[in-house]
């Protein structure tokens, strides 16, 4: 099964990857086959109303956090060498939640009228700032320090969050689903600020692969191959940390995808970053939008919040991959 994934997996994904966006665009409170969604392009109904300006944003949303919190792990996962690493290792989303909670909590009570996602956003970026300069040693930011800083600032942060919770008692509702993560009420808005920092992104991944590969050996191998180490981890941390918190700051907190999809990545295209950084988009922005489907489809007209879809998917994956694989990036 893995050597035919290997074999043809990558050849397929791009085919599947334009059926399952049909298919996801398809699915609702209101079901459109993918034959008819090509025939409302040239309507004026409220069923291309439906499709198009509230369906739509909310799929492709789905479908771009999918992609930039799988290839943020994916790079993190190389340059800290560890297999366990996902996007929110160095605070981010714990600093995004608490901006959130921390508007919502200033709305609610009438203290300010602020933007949730722009307190969201801001909380996000301190977070991270601040877990890479609690880790910096002089001009050099040591993985194991990072780590550790990263569960500092998270923990400080979720405190922080909790307390806003525990203050506001039953007020902030709409934080408690916030927290697990959603795509209700995305517009063609919320979309152009995280698809330009992913777009930087997916460019500088792509060109810098080679170097990617490189890192999975260890910083020595790499300084001694003549690679700015230092440099490009500092790109990626900032960068990374960007994409996050542009993301996460609109969705809410979604765990495990940018966790599980770099290893489903590696075991279609393998190990080489030329390769596995594709499938890692592809994967990535499949499998956040089918959660997300789920989540508006299963118990319809109820909700389910997507980060609970993916805690249920991702969490089987990560007993079977360290049970049986080890953790390996190869």
């Amino acid at each position: 099964m893995i050597r035919w994934l290997k074999s043809t997996g990558r050849y397929l994904l791009p085919v599947v990857f334009v059926i399952v966006f049909l298919v996801n665009l398809s699915f609702g409170t209101v079901y459109v086959s993918p034959i008819r969604l090509f025939k409302l392009i040239g309507e004026e109904t409220s069923e291309r109303y439906l499709i198009f300006n509230l369906r739509l944003p909310r799929v492709l949303m789905a479908t771009l956090t999918g992609i930039a919190l799988s290839l943020v792990g994916n790079i993190f996962q190389a340059i800290m060498k560890n297999p366990l690493v996902d996007p929110y290792l160095i605070g981010t989303s714990a600093g995004a939640s608490f901006g959130a909670l921390l508007a919502i909590y200033f709305i609610v009570n009438s203290i300010a009228h602020v933007s949730i996602p722009t307190m969201s956003f801001i909380f996000a970026l301190v977070a991270s700032t601040l877990s890479i300069v609690l880790a910096k040693k002089g001009s050099v930011v040591p993985t194991v320090h990072l780590v550790l800083s990263g569960v500092l600032v998270s923990t400080l942060f979720s405190a922080g969050s909790m307390l806003l919770l525990n203050i506001a008692n039953k007020t902030l509702v709409s934080g408690h689903v916030w927290l697990y993560g959603t795509f209700s009420g995305i517009t063609f808005h919320d979309l152009i600020v995280p698809s330009i920092s992913l777009g930087v992104l997916v460019l500088l991944s792509f060109a810098l692969s080679k170097r990617l590969d490189v890192m999975t050996l260890g910083e020595k191998e790499a300084k001694s191959l003549g690679i700015n180490v230092e440099a490009l981890k500092w790109l990626f941390y900032l960068l990374g940390s960007f994409v996050t918190a542009a993301f996460v700051s609109k969705t809410g907190i979604i765990g495990f995808v940018g966790l599980i999809v770099p290893h489903m990545a590696r075991i279609v295209a393998g190990p080489k970053h030329s390769k596995n950084l594709l499938a890692t988009i592809l994967i990535g922005g499949m499998l956040m939008s089918v959660c997300d489907t789920l989540a508006r489809t299963l118990l319809n007209p109820v909700e389910i919040p997507v980060g609970i879809i993916t805690a249920l998917i991702g969490a089987p994956f990560m007993f079977f991959l360290l049970k049986f694989k080890n953790g390996s990036l190869k």
